[in-house]
């Protein structure tokens, strides 16, 4: 969904209208997938600490394995939309060229790097969420221009349903969405109930009328929470547009004692004054479309 909107305004950018028509129309579908899924077309709060807030509704699955159908073919129009369209290319091949050796002391990530020739991907060089046991490609381009970078993400884009796929593949019964942990998992027990709706009626009867040390134990998480051991800790995913990281402090307390978070359209905005340097100035919209930037990150 991310390249997608990419691809829909970064185009719009360059004066390719019909191409943010068809992008948006695409989104559409995924964002469909989304609100089916979690009630919310953004912003869903769908994964939670320890696994997700429930499994997936009926006719989930077929929903995405008809996206999954369709896609192929939109991702063949969007080339023959742009490959050869004489101002996407002109606009693009040569421009904003930044080398794999200014990218690394950028701190840059993502497709950007990448189209510099450098192979970095944390989902195959430090492996999460099971990515390890998925069969996919890290597109790398070595042109190190904005139009490197549209290649890469179209390529990124068919690498994406490929784990889809494979992911689909896996959940042909219902099984547990949340770690047995009370103390990482109460809290999607009390939120939603079985049917999607509402608090879950069991949980609540439970510490309600049950047991009387359950309502002392839902108590003191609410109240106190978890205090978490002293020390620190930096993880990182691979975001649409490269590495997301978080890194907490604890100090033996419920609330971190300090949260930073590494936003990577922040460290890769950092890189436009070498990429726009001897160019023309409209060339700086060409660059700075081909970032991707989500200004939500880069606000400090």
């Amino acid at each position: 969904a991310s390249h997608l909107v990419w691809v829909a305004t970064g185009s719009l950018e360059l004066g390719a209208v019909s191409m943010m028509l068809y992008g948006f129309r695409e989104r559409e579908l995924i964002l469909d997938i989304f609100e089916a899924i979690t009630g919310l077309r953004m912003n869903h709060s769908f994964i939670r600490p320890g696994g997700v807030i429930m499994d997936l509704p009926p006719g989930g699955t077929r929903m995405i394995a008809k996206f999954l159908d369709t896609m192929p073919a939109r991702i063949e129009d969007y080339e023959r939309l742009l490959n050869k369209n004489p101002i996407w290319v002109e606009r693009n091949v040569g421009v904003g060229k930044l080398s794999a050796e200014d990218a690394l002391a950028l701190g840059v990530t993502g497709p950007i790097l990448r189209s510099a020739g450098v192979p970095i991907d944390l989902r195959k060089d430090e492996p999460y969420s099971g990515y390890e046991t998925y069969d996919f490609d890290v597109p790398v381009r070595t042109e190190a221009d904005a139009y490197a970078r549209y290649v890469i993400r179209i390529a990124e884009m068919r690498e994406s349903l490929k784990i889809v796929e494979q992911a689909l593949e896996r959940l042909t019964k219902p099984g547990p969405v949340m770690v047995e942990d009370p103390k990482v998992g109460w809290p999607v027990k009390l939120s939603v109930g079985p049917d999607g709706i509402g608090n879950d009626e069991g949980y609540l009867r439970h510490i309600m009328e049950e047991s009387m040390e359950a309502l002392i134990h839902h108590f003191k998480m609410v109240t106190q929470g978890v205090r978490v051991p002293e020390g620190e800790v930096y993880q990182a995913v691979e975001s649409p547009r490269g590495e997301l990281g978080m890194y907490v402090v604890s100090a033996n307390e419920p609330r971190p004692y300090r949260v930073h978070i590494r936003d990577p359209s922040f460290a890769n905005l950092q890189a436009v004054p070498t990429m726009v340097e001897g160019g023309l100035i409209a060339d700086a919209i060409a660059v700075i479309a081909s970032l991707d930037p989500v200004m939500g990150g880069v606000d400090r």
